[in-house]
């Protein structure tokens, strides 16, 4: 009986919806970014992230060039995020476009830093990566 019950509450989509978008902004969130490792194995971090304004199904994040998951991304565009709240949650899939300019890398950063209350120029002198997460599928509990 419970599988029915939480299978009812699992929705499916192949976009952000407006409901979905307002629950990801509600409060600062800090999801988990699942990239593939060389030996098929997921690797797992917790990243910081924006939705792109300009597009619906976008979502921006950022890492420091060199990074694993760089690494990852570069070899395997694939990526999965996680965002909960105790038992609800939104799964976003999709493939990835990482900006190597290190111009655009740096603002995109710090216009984090600042969204997560932290000190922007904590980032300064390093080359960073935008990634940008392009929405194929979204899956939400709730």
């Amino acid at each position: 009986m419970l599988e029915t019950r939480l299978a009812e509450t699992i929705k499916h989509a192949s976009t952000i919806d407006a409901a979905t978008r307002e629950w990801l902004t509600a409060e600062l969130r800090f999801p988990v970014m699942a990239t593939i490792r060389k030996n098929g194995m997921p690797s797992q971090s917790v990243v910081w992230f924006d939705l792109d304004p300009n597009r619906a199904d976008v979502i921006i994040m950022n890492t420091r060039s060199g990074r694993l998951k760089h690494k990852h991304l570069l070899r395997d565009a694939r990526l999965s995020l996680c965002f909960e709240d105790g038992n609800d949650y939104v799964t976003v899939e999709g493939h990835v476009e990482l900006d190597d300019d290190p111009v655009r890398g740096l603002k995109v950063i710090q216009d984090l830093a600042r969204r997560y209350e932290d000190d922007p120029r904590t980032f300064e002198g390093q080359h960073r990566v935008t990634i940008e997460l392009r929405v194929e599928k979204v899956i939400r509990h709730d």
